[in-house]
């Protein structure tokens, strides 16, 4: 069978990660077809110039919803024989369920994050969509049983898929002089660093803060945030002032990211909220301590127990671990140990490839697949 997977465009993130690595596996009996409505963006055009099929039709060219839009994505669904509909944020939800409706085929929500209720006419959005759905996917229990109440769907039509990685690209690297040499890095530097982007949520600023204190105690470490969003301007003025320039930098975005990752002595997420951050299995993936903020979505990835956690908007707790991780040895292994002991447990991709195959065949019948005429 043929599933579209529907965004507005594709920039750097985990949704978007996550339907790259599935387009270049195999999922069982499913061609996965990804489609932008608005432009490629930063991870779409990578994809499209490594000889990925992302097509781009313009049927959201701007911030405005388009009813013309729907019906061109409906239209291109028939051509295209999709069988099943897929999309995995709030602006491409909006297109690609209406368009599944107009075409007769299932449509799939799939949510990355954790349930925010504080966007009220958003999620009342979600609800009326949400009864066009045949499917509804969330990274965890909790969002599964959020949105459950929240968008009034039943229990029966949700499934939870954890997030995973792929380790033909992120794994373990023995040492870090051949690989640092190779970014330009200095082989012998404690490195740490973030990857996300320069968004609110993210809390960039706490690193700041942070690298502010560990200058004072490990002055030679060096800090940097991958990643590019509308923040910018906000946090080189906070680096600016906190005085901590020749310590942290904002490196932008790096693609691929995985030899940046594999080339930090600690990698850091002190995000405000999240569903199941990527940057996080992929940490685990290649081996790198993590020093995360204590809250639902690193919680979940991580394990309520996992040393490097602490607590959001305690930048005295930020800095103490993150310093540990560097000075102390017990400490590193512990919080290694801990997190290969998680890494283990987490379904790997082939389990991730199976199930979703699984899912689309409880949604489209198998004497109804292909059997769409193509548009005239």
């Amino acid at each position: 069978m043929r599933a579209a997977h529907v965004f507005i465009s594709m920039p750097v993130g985990g949704a978007e990660d996550i339907v790259l690595t599935l387009t270049s596996s195999e999922v069982p009996g499913v061609e996965i077809v990804t489609v932008c409505l608005r432009e490629l963006g930063v991870a779409g055009a990578e994809a499209s110039e490594a000889g990925v099929n992302v097509e781009l039709m313009h049927a959201a060219p701007r911030r405005r919803f388009s009813p013309l839009g729907v019906w061109r994505l409906s239209r291109w669904l028939r051509e295209q024989r999709i069988d099943v509909v897929h999309s995995h944020v709030y602006n491409a939800h909006v297109y690609a369920v209406l368009a599944a409706r107009l075409a007769g085929l299932p449509a799939v929500m799939h949510h990355h994050k954790t349930f925010n209720r504080e966007r009220r006419r958003r999620w009342l959005t979600l609800r009326l969509l949400a009864k066009l759905t045949a499917a509804q996917i969330t990274l965890s229990e909790q969002t599964r049983d959020d949105i459950i109440l929240a968008l009034k769907v039943p229990r029966e039509i949700t499934h939870v898929m954890a997030n995973t990685v792929d380790t033909r690209v992120f794994h373990p690297v023995a040492g870090h002089t051949a690989l640092r040499h190779s970014l330009g890095l200095e082989a012998q530097a404690q490195i740490i660093g973030g990857i996300a982007s320069l968004s609110t949520q993210k809390n960039h600023s706490a690193t700041v803060r942070m690298m502010r204190g560990l200058k004072k105690t490990l002055p030679a470490c060096q800090g940097f945030i991958f990643g590019e969003g509308m923040m910018r301007p906000a946090l080189e003025a906070e680096i600016a002032a906190a005085g901590v320039g020749d310590v942290l930098q904002l490196a932008g975005n790096k693609r691929p990211i995985a030899p940046w990752l594999q080339s930090l002595d600690v990698l850091l997420l002190p995000s405000t909220w999240e569903g199941q951050p990527m940057v996080l299995l992929q940490g685990m993936a290649c081996g790198v301590p993590i020093v995360a903020s204590r809250i639902e979505g690193n919680v979940a990835t991580l394990g309520a127990d996992h040393p490097g956690l602490f607590n959001l908007n305690d930048d005295a707790d930020y800095l103490s671990k993150t310093q540990r991780c560097l000075t102390d040895s017990e400490f590193r292994s512990r919080l290694l140990q801990h997190q290969d002991a998680q890494w283990r447990a987490q379904p790997q991709m082939a389990d991730y490839n199976r199930t979703l195959a699984e899912l689309y065949a409880r949604l489209v019948p198998e004497a109804t697949r292909h059997s769409r005429p193509l548009s005239a």
